[in-house]
């Protein structure tokens, strides 16, 4: 599957063949290659949460199922762009233009690449979600709680992803930081996932209007680009 053409893997219609797409990217890039860094971790949160979703943990139908899928394949979607050669979606840009700088620890790569895909994708992918399912993406419905209960997930996966990443100056801000670092990693999170929501939010009922949405989206885009050359420094 590395050897594919893009078009190949550029979408998926289930989260068994978007971890698959995840292991054929991982396995088309070195280790050390800023997108295949951001992917590894992905991978981790997308079993979690495909094995939540088997065990019941959820309560909305397949509204979390469905939504992994939609927020995977704008990720396929710009790697697919990127292999192309064509234009990478603005928020993505900085991740893949320094997908190969030197001196770039892998957490700023995993960093960005969250950056992008939570503060950007994440939000384009719920209204996707809601037109497809027929529900509107408002507060306390049953999709809004699972969307929640989906942060106890990534809480999850938390330790064993920070394990990855815990070298040199990273182990010791982890040391002097300890549980403090992480409970501030987890609100920052938690707190880009609200603000996706609240976005969907706005989205949906702008969706009517393409200058409008064309306009707030693009904004968005820059804002999240120029947030993720911050982190990629």
């Amino acid at each position: 599957m590395p050897g594919a053409a893009a078009s190949d893997w550029s979408s998926a219609t289930t989260i068994d063949a978007v971890l698959e797409r995840m292991d054929a990217i991982a396995a088309a890039h070195p280790a050390e290659d800023g997108v295949a860094t951001f992917d590894r971790m992905y991978r981790e949160v997308t079993r979690l949460v495909r094995d939540a979703e088997l065990s019941d943990r959820f309560g909305a139908g397949e509204f979390i199922a469905r939504l992994d899928v939609h927020f995977a394949n704008l990720f396929f979607d710009a790697y697919a762009a990127d292999r192309r050669g064509g234009p990478v979606p603005i928020a993505w840009a900085p991740l893949f233009e320094a997908r190969s700088r030197p001196d770039t620890h892998p957490i700023q790569f995993a960093l960005a690449g969250m950056n992008a895909h939570i503060a950007h994708d994440l939000s384009i992918a719920v209204v996707t979600t809601c037109r497809e399912l027929g529900v509107v993406p408002d507060d306390d419905t049953p999709e809004h709680v699972d969307f929640t209960l989906t942060n106890e997930v990534l809480r999850e996966a938390a330790e064993q992803i920070k394990a990855w990443f815990s070298t040199g100056i990273v182990a010791t801000v982890d040391r002097l930081g300890g549980k403090v670092d992480d409970g501030l990693a987890m609100f920052a999170l938690h707190t880009g996932r609200a603000a996706a929501w609240e976005t969907a939010e706005v989205l949906w009922r702008i969706d009517d209007n393409p200058r409008v949405r064309g306009l707030f989206v693009g904004g968005l885009a820059r804002t999240v680009a120029l947030t993720s050359r911050g982190i990629l420094l």
